[in-house]
């Protein structure tokens, strides 16, 4: 757990120096990210994930998380609670 959080904290560091030197260099982020091309691209990679999600992936995790971490560990460690 202490690995995953120095990892997220790299991530986050590495970002801000990303952007830091993107700013030094003359990029604004913003103006890229709101231009007609990018948010084209985005909405359009975005419908990807969304289609992606309904037709093939919603019915496994939703099994997953059905049966196996509420059905078998949520309710064993309720059982194991009120034993206690």
């Amino acid at each position: 757990m202490r690995n995953e959080k120095k990892g997220f904290v790299k991530l986050i560091i590495i970002i801000v120096i990303a952007l830091i030197v993107l700013g030094y260099f003359g990029f604004n982020i913003k103006s890229i990210v709101q231009s007609q091309s990018v948010s084209g691209n985005l909405n359009y990679v975005w419908g990807l994930v969304v289609t992606l999600w309904n037709k093939f992936l919603v019915m496994p995790v939703t099994f997953v998380w059905e049966k196996i971490i509420v059905g078998i560990i949520w309710n064993g460690l309720v059982n194991l609670v009120s034993q206690s």
